[in-house]
């Protein structure tokens, strides 16, 4: 932050530079005079009094503790779509890494061979149709005729069985029918859900059959994160505890999560527990296989000083706080040892509950710049649960 008397000294040479500038131009003493009020209001600019500001005082509240962890994210839903039916890729409807909605067109198979057979069992179905309903008609007749006593029963249930028997013939052809028109419509290979496309595995030419992956998708809208719990801590990790995610990559990197699953099982390499967290992402900030820093809430509770997370400045590797001491401020360095929703616990020597901290205007003073409070602070969500890093 610029020194004030470096200010004062600035604006004294920027306002010499605009006086000689209108008396080479103007040469007249109400140009002059112009310029020596110029003077005058840029000085008394930067040496006015002091900066309005609003405080909270420090709080004492319950934490949780806290870890922290690297974790690395991957897709919730990701998958290799793969071809129903067999025949010659003619067409490649999307590009990779592109976003497309469900039901979007992958790829395109040859499907004129699949039309000719399905008008041939179209009209092997419909054959078979007339036939069962001409046999229905003549089953009918008979047990007409087999009620008056006028055929054998052994007619009468020799026409039932071919009635039954063409009727099945039908049902039969029909199905197939229904499976090749079905073929027919996935010859078009589609996106079950929206997202991005990823390798694109098969090209123009080749040939697929049933199984075959030809396309990857990703739904980038929820993400995973799996971290390794280190062994001390099993047991005191909850399933559906609130997770604090950072990722550098994202210019607002800051996101919550929920832990959504805890393996029972040690990793044989690292003997660590591996936890999965679910991320919300529907602004797409995280991609997968990014390493993030994770912040898990423990079952330990402690109690610490309180500051609004609004108080907090950071300036490089340093966290500090301005309070207020006799209109004056004061920068206090602080460590933050755990967060959550609003409320930060911080550790500092010079510190104490019921301090105001400032936690408006912070961003506008120094060191020992005059300050005058005022305002209200809004009111903090109520939070019974905040943590703390190990």
């Amino acid at each position: 932050m610029l020194n004030p008397s470096l200010f004062l000294e600035i604006s004294g040479l920027l306002s010499i530079m605009i006086i000689l500038e209108i008396l080479l131009l103007r040469k007249t003493v109400r140009a002059a005079l112009i310029s020596v009020a110029l003077m005058f209001s840029a000085s008394s600019l930067f040496a006015q009094g002091s900066v309005l500001v609003v405080t909270e005082p420090v709080k004492e509240r319950e934490f949780r503790t806290q870890i922290r962890l690297v974790g690395r994210t991957s897709p919730v839903i990701e998958s290799k779509i793969v071809s129903e039916v067999s025949g010659r890729v003619s067409r490649i409807n999307s590009r990779e890494g592109v976003w497309i909605s469900k039901n979007s067109p992958l790829i395109t198979i040859d499907s004129e061979r699949l039309r000719l057979s399905l008008e041939a069992k179209a009209s092997e179905t419909e054959q078979a149709k007339l036939q069962a309903e001409l046999v229905g008609d003549l089953r009918f007749r008979t047990e007409e005729l087999r009620s008056k006593d006028l055929v054998s029963q052994t007619t009468s249930d020799s026409v039932i069985a071919w009635s039954m028997i063409q009727k099945a013939k039908y049902l039969e052809l029909d199905a197939q029918r229904k499976q090749m028109a079905l073929d027919y419509e996935n010859s078009t290979i589609r996106a079950p859900y929206s997202g991005f496309t990823g390798l694109k595995l098969v090209d123009v030419g080749e040939w697929v059959t049933p199984g075959m992956a030809v396309y990857e998708l990703v739904d980038l809208s929820r993400i995973r994160i799996t971290a390794d719990l280190p062994e001390r801590y099993f047991g005191h990790v909850e399933i559906g505890s609130k997770v604090y995610v950072d990722a550098s990559s994202s210019a607002n990197s800051s996101f919550e999560g929920t832990v959504t699953g805890i393996s029972p099982n040690a990793s044989r390499e690292t003997h660590t527990y591996p936890v999965i967290i679910e991320v919300d992402n529907q602004d797409g900030r995280l991609g997968g296989g990014m390493l993030v820093r994770v912040t898990l809430s423990l079952d330990e509770e402690f109690t610490s000083l309180a500051i609004s997370k609004d108080a907090l400045i950071r300036q490089g590797e340093m966290t500090m706080v301005y309070t207020v001491d006799g209109g004056k401020a004061v920068s206090v360095p602080v460590e933050v040892t755990s967060t959550s929703n609003q409320y930060l616990a911080v550790q500092s020597s010079s510190l104490t509950a019921g301090m105001p901290v400032v936690i408006r205007g912070n961003e506008r003073i120094y060191p020992g710049a005059s300050v005058t409070t005022g305002g209200e602070p809004e009111q903090q969500p109520a939070d019974s649960t905040v943590e703390s890093q190990g």
